[in-house]
C-alpha cells in the first residue's frame, strides 16, 4: 500500500484515462468518521470562468506523483461539486485544526494533514502540527470537530531524536513504517 499525504495529493493535475485529457485539479475530499473511507473528491477546472465538479472515489483509480487518474471525462459530475454538509462526514478543508484529545481530556494537538492512501479511497492517518502521527484504527475516534484517542501513548512522534540531515526524508520513511505502508526508494520515486 503506497501512502500519500493530503498536501502532497492537493492540486495534482487530473488525467482522464479514456481520453487522455487533462481535466482538473484535485481540490478537496470529503470522507467518513467511522470508518475513514473517502467517499468523493471535488476538482476544479483551470482558468477564469473554472467549474467545481465533483467524482466518486471509486472512479479515481490512482493518486500518483504527480497526476491523478480518473476512468473517464462522464465519471465527473459538474453539479456535485458543491462542498454541503452531511451528517457522519468531513471535507479535509475544513478538518484541518480539527483538536486531538485523550479520552481523559488532554489536548495533544490539531490535525495539519491527512495520510491518505494511493488509490485515493481511504485516509489512514492524521499528521498533527509538531511532526506527530494519530494512525486511524478501531481504537481512534472521528467526530465532527474532534478526534478522540485512548491516550498520548496513540500518537507517534516523527521527529524523534531532532532532524536527519543525512536523510531528509528520515520523517516519511517513520511515517510509512508507523502505518505499515514502508515502500522501496524506487516506489517512492514513481
Amino acid at each position: 500500500m503506497g501512502l500519500e499525504t493530503w498536501k502532497r495529493a492537493q492540486n495534482l493535475q487530473v488525467v482522464t484515462l479514456a481520453e487522455g485529457a487533462l481535466l482538473a485539479k484535485l481540490l478537496d475530499f470529503q470522507f467518513d468518521l467511522d470508518d475513514h473511507h473517502i467517499y468523493g473528491w471535488r476538482l476544479k477546472t483551470p482558468g477564469v470562468f473554472s467549474k467545481i465538479g465533483g467524482v466518486r472515489a471509486d472512479n479515481l483509480t490512482l493518486v500518483g506523483r504527480d497526476v491523478a487518474f480518473v476512468r473517464a471525462e462522464a465519471d465527473v459530475d459538474w453539479e456535485m461539486g458543491k462542498a454541503g454538509h452531511v451528517d457522519g462526514r468531513a471535507w479535509a478543508s475544513t478538518y484541518q485544526g480539527a483538536g486531538v484529545m485523550s479520552r481523559r481530556g488532554e489536548a495533544l494537538g490539531a490535525v495539519q494533514d491527512f495520510v491518505i492512501d494511493r488509490q485515493g479511497d481511504r485516509v489512514t492517518g492524521l499528521l498533527l502540527h509538531g511532526g506527530r502521527l494519530v494512525p486511524l484504527d478501531d481504537a481512534v475516534r472521528t467526530g465532527p470537530s474532534a478526534v478522540i484517542v485512548p491516550s498520548r501513548d496513540k500518537v507517534v512522534e516523527l521527529d524523534e531524536g531532532g532532524p536527519h540531515p543525512e536523510d531528509e526524508r528520515g520523517w516519511w520513511k517513520r511515517l510509512q513504517e508507523s502505518l505499515g505502508g514502508a515502500r522501496t526508494d524506487e516506489e517512492d520515486e514513481r
